[in-house]
C-alpha cells in the first residue's frame, strides 16, 4: 500500500538537483579483528547482502506523477537488487585516512537514483592500521540525519560476539511492535486554528527582536561567502575530539557539551573567513537541528525535527565573549520550545522552512540575502561500544549537505568518550575546508587556556 510523504519530506525531492543532492550519510570506521582470516573482508560483504528480505524504510522507493513529485508517495520496490544497494570497494594499500574522506567526498557528491529505494552503502577495505570502513547514504526524504544515524547505530551489535541481521534485513520487520489503530489522534479544528495561531506568534515575536540581539530568527544573518550558489563537488573533512575534554572546558565556563561545541564552530568560522578576508561585522547565525521524537522511534522513517536559530558571537575577539553569547542565545531558543506544544512547534517548523524549499525551487538561494549562514548539528550517540559482524567500530563520522545559498555544514555524533566532527562543503564555493579541523582545535585550546 501506497505512504503518501509528508510536506515536510516532499519538500527535500522537490529541492534536488544535480549541484544539491538531499542525501544524508555516515561514515564508519572498523578494526579488523585481531584473529581475522584472509577471507574476512569478502564474509562481512556476504553478510551485508545476504539477507532475508529487506525491511522498511530500505525496501520502498519513491512513487509520483505530478511534476516535482508533489504526489510522492513510498511503495514497495517489488525488484529490489541489494547487490545494487550494498557495494564493496576498497583504496589502494595502504590507504590514508586523507584517501578515505577524498573517496567519501566523491560519493556523497553523486545522486541516488529516484528510480530505487534511496540508500546505498559502500564497504571500503584496504584502510592503513588494519581498518576498514562502511559509508551509508540515504536520501532525506527518508529519514533525517539525526533518524538515520539511530537507525544504523541501533541495528549493531552491543559485543563482538552478538549476532543480529544486517541493518537492511527483513529480519528486522518481524521485531517491530505494532501501533494500535487508536494510538493516533486526531485534532480538532479549533485546536488545529489555535496550533496555527500561536505557531505563527512565535515567529512574529521572534522577528521583532532587534537585529543585534542574540536572540535570532530567520533573516538575520548576513550574507557571506558561505552563502553563494554551490556546485556538485564536495568535500569532506573528519575528526574526533575528547568528550571529557570538551566536559571540562565547559565545567570551567559554566557551560554544557553542546555550547562548547558551538563556540567551537564559532571559533572555526572566525578563524576560517578571517583568511579569506571575508569576516562580516555581524554575528553568524546557525541553524540548529533539534530532534522531536525519540531514538526508539527511529526506524519510523521521514524527518521528525524542528529548527532554531543561534548567534555564534563571531563578531566578538574574545572566546569568552563569544561564548557568552552563544549561550544566551541558545537560553532563548531553548526557553521558546519549553512554552511550546508539539502541534504548535510543527507550524513553527512548517513556517521557517517553506522560504528554505522556495528558495531552492525557485533559485533564489545564494542570490538573495540568506535565512541562516549554515546549518550546525549535534546529535547524540552510543555510549557504548559497538560491533558489525565481530568487528568494533572505532569511529563514526556524519555526512550531512549542502543547498544552494548555504554551502557549509558542520555535524558532530558523540561515540563513547568522543565528539566526532563531520565537514561537508562545496569544494568550488568554500577552498581549504580541511583547515576548519585546526580551527577547531584552536578554538577548543583558546578556551582551556
Amino acid at each position: 500500500m501506497a505512504r503518501k510523504l509528508s510536506i515536510m519530506d516532499s519538500g527535500w525531492l522537490m529541492m534536488e538537483t544535480r549541484e544539491t543532492p538531499m542525501h544524508v550519510g555516515g561514515l564508519a570506521l572498523f578494526d579488523l579483528p585481531e584473529d581475522a582470516p584472509a577471507d574476512y573482508m569478502e564474509s562481512m560483504y556476504r553478510y551485508l547482502v545476504d539477507v532475508d528480505g529487506i525491511c522498511r524504510p530500505f525496501s520502498q522507493k519513491i512513487q509520483a506523477h505530478l511534476p516535482l513529485r508533489m504526489d510522492a508517495a513510498w511503495v514497495e520496490d517489488e525488484n529490489f537488487d541489494i547487490d545494487y544497494h550494498v557495494r564493496h570497494s576498497a583504496l589502494p594499500r595502504p590507504g590514508r585516512i586523507r584517501e578515505l574522506l577524498a573517496l567519501v567526498s566523491r560519493l556523497h557528491a553523486q545522486r541516488l537514483d529516484p528510480s530505487r529505494p534511496l540508500w546505498e552503502c559502500y564497504l571500503i577495505e584496504g584502510i592503513e592500521g588494519n581498518r576498514f570502513a562502511l559509508y551509508t547514504k540515504m536520501h532525506h526524504s527518508m529519514v533525517d540525519g539525526m533518524a538515520g544515524m539511530h537507525l544504523m547505530q541501533s541495528r549493531m551489535a552491543k559485543s563482538a560476539d552478538e549476532q543480529i541481521p544486517a541493518p537492511w534485513s527483513g529480519a528486522w520487520d518481524a521485531n517491530k511492535p505494532k501501533r494500535s489503530p487508536g494510538e493516533k489522534v486526531k485534532a480538532s479544528v479549533r485546536q488545529g486554528f489555535s496550533n496555527v495561531s500561536k505557531g505563527t506568534g512565535q515567529l512574529v515575536d521572534l522577528l521583532r527582536q532587534p537585529k543585534d540581539s542574540n536572540v535570532k530568527t530567520i533573516y538575520r544573518a548576513p550574507k557571506t561567502q558561505l552563502n553563494r550558489r554551490v556546485t556538485g563537488a564536495r568535500r569532506f573533512a573528519a575528526q574526533s575530539w575528547s568528550l571529557p575534554r570538551i566536559r571540562a572546558a565547559g565545567k570551567k565556563h559554566n557551560g554544557t557539551v553542546n555550547d562548547i561545541f558551538l563556540a567551537m564552530c564559532g571559533g572555526a568560522l572566525r578563524r576560517y573567513l578571517l583568511s579569506q578576508d571575508s569576516l562580516p561585522d555581524e554575528a553568524l547565525v546557525a541553524q540548529v537541528p533539534v530532534a522531536l521524537r525519540s531514538a526508539d522511534q527511529a526506524g519510523e522513517g521521514g524527518n521528525a525535527i524542528t529548527t532554531v536559530q543561534v548567534s555564534l558571537g563571531t563578531h566578538l575577539d574574545s572566546p569568552e565573549e563569544r561564548l557568552a553569547a552563544i549561550q544566551d542565545s541558545m537560553k532563548s531558543v531553548k526557553g521558546r520550545l519549553g512554552d511550546m506544544q508539539k502541534a504548535e512547534i510543527d507550524v513553527y517548523t512548517l513556517l521557517t522552512n517553506v522560504p528554505l524549499s522556495l528558495g531552492q525551487i525557485t533559485g533564489l538561494s545564494g542570490r538573495v540575502s540568506p535565512m541562516f549562514n549554515l546549518v550546525i548539528s549535534n546529535v547524540p550517540g552510543p555510549k557504548q561500544t559497538l560491533y558489525l559482524n565481530g568487528a568494533e567500530m572505532q569511529a563514526t563520522y556524519p555526512v550531512s549537505l549542502v543547498l544552494h545559498g548555504y554551502a557549509l555544514n558542520i555535524t558532530v555524533v558523540s561515540y563513547k568518550d568522543s565528539l566526532e566532527f563531520g565537514v561537508i562543503g562545496c569544494r568550488d564555493t568554500l577552498p581549504h575546508i580541511q583547515r576548519f579541523l585546526d580551527y577547531f582545535e584552536e578554538s577548543l585550546a583558546e578556551l582551556e587556556g
